[in-house]
């Protein structure tokens, strides 16, 4: 299959267990939304990958793959809790601008970003700046705190993710796939702790096992589609169009959910999305 499709296909898969994610984190305790579906996705992979990972790479990679799991944790458990409590067409948006935070690492170190990034970065605050001068739809119950709360979350997911983007870029120079094995090892130690310590209440019902384990084979899916394409294609293709994975957020929320949103925030989005993806492509 070609590294191009696997990458889509990864995409595809990352977009759905989000919106699967931030739906039953409106039902059940975000934290074990987390952890389920997250320790069956490590189990799945660490299986299906033990014959390809090949020799472990120096201790330096996976340190930063487990870095990438603790920035990883951050950015998931706010995207939960945001898709949860607030408008998942706008957090999956604003989570969609985590490469700004490689671009500013760039910066930072002096490997100056290309125009194009610099143009993303503008278009995206652009957009982020629309969506919170915007008002939810009129029928919307929270149609005050929504759009703050929302964006709020989709940026603290940025940072997170961004964070894991960063941390994932070293450690893939020693194996993308013993990368993603540290950080999903990583994320769900800390998922782990994070439960311990919360004991949410109640029990799960036989149903909620089944969309969990949905949720866990998804995530499986995405990280061994990304992780085959990564091997067979070219890592910067493969990483912009693995991270189309919002826009499939967004399209179950309009279409699945019934999300309603004002013209205001639907051009705020799109604008939001283009930035997005000047950055990735730059």
């Amino acid at each position: 299959m070609p590294a191009v499709l696997l990458a889509l296909l990864s995409s595809l898969s990352y977009g759905a267990s989000d919106y699967l994610g931030g739906l039953k984190s409106r039902l059940l305790p975000v934290v074990t939304v987390l952890l389920v579906p997250h320790t069956a996705a490590l189990l799945g992979i660490v299986a299906t990958l033990a014959i390809a990972v090949g020799d472990v790479p120096d201790s330096s990679f996976l340190f930063y793959g487990m870095l990438a799991g603790v920035a990883e944790a951050i950015g998931l458990a706010a995207l939960y809790q945001g898709l949860a409590v607030g408008k998942m067409s706008i957090v999956a948006a604003v989570a969609a601008t985590a490469p700004v935070v490689p671009v500013v690492a760039s910066v930072v170190t002096g490997d100056m970003p290309g125009a194009l990034q610099w143009l993303g970065i503008v278009i995206a605050i652009g957009g982020i700046s629309l969506l919170a001068l915007g008002s939810a739809s009129e029928d919307d119950p929270h149609a005050l705190a929504r759009p703050a709360v929302s964006i709020a979350y989709g940026l603290l997911t940025a940072v997170g993710l961004g964070f894991f983007l960063l941390a994932m870029d070293r450690a893939a120079d020693g194996s993308v796939q013993w990368a993603l094995i540290a950080a999903r090892a990583t994320t769900v130690g800390l998922f782990t702790i994070a439960f311990l310590l919360i004991s949410p209440e109640g029990e799960l019902k036989l149903t909620d096992w089944g969309w969990l384990a949905l949720i866990g084979l998804l995530i499986l899916v995405a990280d061994s589609f990304y992780a085959v394409a990564t091997v067979k294609g070219v890592l910067s293709v493969v990483a912009v169009l693995s991270s189309l994975y919002p826009v499939v957020t967004i399209l179950l929320a309009r279409f699945h959910l019934g999300e309603r949103l004002s013209r205001q925030q639907v051009a705020g989005i799109a604008i939001v999305l283009v930035g997005a993806a000047s950055l990735s492509v730059g």
